[in-house]
């Protein structure tokens, strides 16, 4: 990955004076050696914003000629390829840095580093609040106070086009409040309630249906004398809570309502950290129908179970894995973890932090698999292991927790694990994973071909997902094309 030279301050948040630096919250802008560098037309910096979310990684073309025009191809102008192609031209122009923005295998690569752009410089931020909050909450305050500093508008990618950008606004709008309601809570624990409420009053009355913001807000005003004022709102919101959605409060607004009456100190909520650290699924998931429906039972049983997805190379076993867990994450509402590969060592650390604990350097892997279990007691989270070499030590054997591990081999796994074998597609699904990627019009037209096409990537859902993805990039080809180049492959 191309070196941006963005050296962060000494709080974490600076993008640099020196190479790149990328804003995604507020409006998109880049600027280059302090310098500002027009980014041009909408469409093309829609094209940059889902480059920069994805940084160093590898966004097929599919995804940006989805996420500028929609799922439907009716939609989408005469040469959506060949558009992306010279929008992602004129970018290069623009960044004027050779090698950053790249074409390869069927999609485009912006090589920048995370701490180049605001956003995870933004997360990053938030991720060590949420670490530091039990055991030093006025570094936490302030480190969390700072992250949301690096917000500049309203809404991110404000006025960029699409339905990706679309989606990113909502999901970090999402992001952004959850955080100013963490802050707030932080405050509260610190005695700061006179310097929240006039924040509180806003956010109360501009989120009336939300519990968690009307919870702070009781608190600030009982805090601050206000008590009487205090009871009015919780019955305001019990009222309007009833009349416009039929439903009552939550039991912990309910015990605080009763406190504040009876006159006795409310018992602050322990807010623990809720790790959600799941990559995206894929969206194109076809023939594992059985394989998820069997898994989904599997982790939705008592205990703690441990479920085992293994199948040779490219049989999809991680996106599998992925898949199962986004469809099963209803059931632990505490949270999830996700590791790849590498010794357990660092994962238990990684997991510890974001279940809120700080585990010393230098302790030992047994002591950290110990705390690991120790924070997981008592919540619902679910631990997904991919390539893990050795997985014993991650495993929560907590009840109420749950493991998927997947790989070619998941390793040596409990005795009562579920183990599920994942293979090639059957060709109807192999055809059907074709026509989603490159098209169906295009599959229809050469069925023999396509049949040579499944056959050559051996009906192995990721081969295949990567030959579709090279077709749909090269509308001047036939199948028989790319069964040509897989060929000489």
């Amino acid at each position: 990955m191309l070196r941006t030279d963005c050296a962060p301050t000494a709080h974490g948040f600076g993008g640099g004076g020196m190479g790149f630096d990328f804003r995604v919250l507020g409006s998109l802008r880049a600027r280059r050696d302090g310098r500002e560098l027009d980014l041009g037309r909408p469409q093309q910096r829609a094209v940059l914003a889902a480059l920069l979310l994805a940084p160093g990684q590898l966004v097929p073309t599919e995804r940006l000629v989805k996420g500028l025009w929609g799922e439907d191809d009716a939609r989408w102008p005469k040469d959506p390829a060949g558009q992306i192609g010279t929008h992602a031209h004129r970018l290069r122009r623009a960044l004027a840095e050779p090698g950053l923005l790249v074409a390869a295998a069927g999609g485009y690569r912006l090589g920048v580093e995370r701490g180049a752009v605001d956003l995870f410089r933004y997360e990053d931020g938030v991720a060590q609040a949420s670490a530091l909050r039990r055991r030093d909450p006025v570094r936490a305050r302030a480190r969390l106070a700072e992250a949301l500093g690096v917000w500049e508008g309203r809404c991110a990618l404000d006025g960029v086009p699409g339905v990706f950008a679309e989606r990113a606004r909502g999901r970090l709008a999402a992001g952004r409040f959850a955080a100013v309601k963490a802050l707030h809570d932080l405050d509260l624990a610190l005695g700061r309630h006179a310097e929240a409420l006039p924040a509180l009053d806003t956010l109360a009355a501009g989120h009336p249906h939300d519990e968690e913001v009307q919870r702070l807000h009781l608190l600030a005003l009982h805090h601050c004398g206000r008590t009487a004022e205090a009871l009015a709102a919780y019955g305001a919101l019990c009222e309007r809570l009833d009349r416009e959605l039929g439903l009552e409060p939550v039991p912990a607004l309910v015990e605080l309502a009763g406190r504040i009456r009876r006159g006795e100190a409310p018992v602050p909520a322990r807010r623990l950290p809720r790790p959600c650290q799941l990559p995206p699924g894929i969206p194109d998931l076809v023939g594992r129908a059985a394989l998820v429906r069997e898994a989904e039972r599997v982790l939705r049983g008592d205990g703690a179970p441990v479920l085992g997805l293994s199948g040779p190379a490219g049989s999809g076993t991680s996106a599998l894995a992925v898949h199962v867990a986004h469809a099963v994450q209803d059931a632990f509402p505490d949270g999830q973890l996700y590791a790849s590969g590498g010794e357990p060592g660092p994962a238990l650390a990684g997991f510890l932090r974001a279940l809120g604990e700080w585990p010393a350097e230098g302790t030992g892997p047994d002591e950290l698999t110990a705390r690991y279990r120790a924070a997981l007691a008592g919540r619902r989270v679910l631990v997904v292991l991919d390539g893990v070499p050795d997985p014993a030590p991650l495993l929560p054997e907590v009840p109420g927790c749950a493991a998927v591990v997947a790989g070619p081999e998941p390793g040596t796994l409990p005795a009562d694990a579920v183990r599920l074998a994942v293979g090639p597609l059957e060709p109807h699904d192999a055809y059907e994973l074709l026509a989603r990627i490159a098209g169906a019009d295009r599959i229809r037209q050469e069925p023999a071909a396509v049949a040579e096409v499944a056959g050559l990537c051996g009906h192995l859902p990721v081969l295949l997902r990567t030959a579709a993805t090279r077709l749909a990039a090269r509308p001047q080809w036939s199948v028989a094309d790319l069964v040509g180049w897989l060929a000489r492959g």
